[in-house]
């Protein structure tokens, strides 16, 4: 499975354009989409704790089009129509969920902003828990999604390689981007990428340092594989 996209790559696999980060069962999927970045001149506080095992995910402003302050005013429950908006939907699943009125967590697809037009797919996240707080820092309520990685369902379960690599902290994917031009260190292609452990995780490699990370595309990453014992 290729986890370094573009964003025409993106609306392709999913099957439609994204035009918001928060895409709460778009076209009737099985499963919602956001998303996010973590970059430090994001508009959005996103971001992973406890060693990527969790995705803080912040709620979604007001539009634009209604305030020309969108950062001074509470983030909306609903629409200018008086729909609910992404932000309660979102928070509806979670709070339906935490009450037992679902017996299964919102299932959300995740895909990761590392540079401008690289996104990274995290792959599925499951939406346990969610908050409306007001923040002393911006003097507003704002929405806080709480997402942790969907391992736990082995019929789901994709290879264990790629459910460590995706693990790879942000900052560490983007110096890797960088260093390695953005295309595979082995051959020089710019198609079908993955960010690699260069000493798999099983044999102790670690995703925490860029030096144990490279970028492979999906061709030398098998012939890689096929050449570990």
């Amino acid at each position: 499975m290729k986890d370094i996209l573009s964003y025409a790559e993106i609306t392709i696999k999913e099957g439609l354009p994204l035009q918001r980060g928060m895409n709460f069962r778009p076209k009737n999927k099985k499963y919602s989409i956001l998303l996010m970045s973590a970059q430090e001149n994001s508009p959005y506080n996103d971001a992973f704790e406890d060693n990527g095992n969790l995705l803080i995910y912040e709620g979604e402003d007001i539009n634009r089009r209604e305030s020309n302050l969108p950062k001074k005013i509470d983030q909306p429950f609903f629409t200018k129509t008086g729909k609910l908006s992404n932000n309660a939907l979102f928070f509806k699943a979670a709070e339906d969920y935490k009450s037992k009125r679902r017996e299964y967590p919102e299932k959300v697809q995740i895909y990761e902003k590392i540079s401008n037009n690289v996104w990274a797919d995290k792959g599925m996240f499951l939406l346990v828990d969610a908050e409306y707080l007001y923040q002393e820092s911006e003097s507003r309520k704002v929405f806080k999604f709480h997402l942790v990685p969907n391992i736990l369902n082995n019929r789901e379960q994709e290879d264990e390689e790629f459910e460590f690599s995706r693990r790879i902290p942000t900052n560490v994917k983007r110096e890797v981007w960088e260093r390695d031009g953005g295309r595979c260190r082995s051959c020089g292609s710019d198609k079908n990428l993955h960010f690699d452990h260069i000493i798999p995780f099983s044999k102790g490699g670690t995703s925490k340092d860029a030096s144990n990370i490279q970028i492979l595309c999906a061709k030398c990453n098998l012939s890689k594989s096929n050449q570990i014992i």
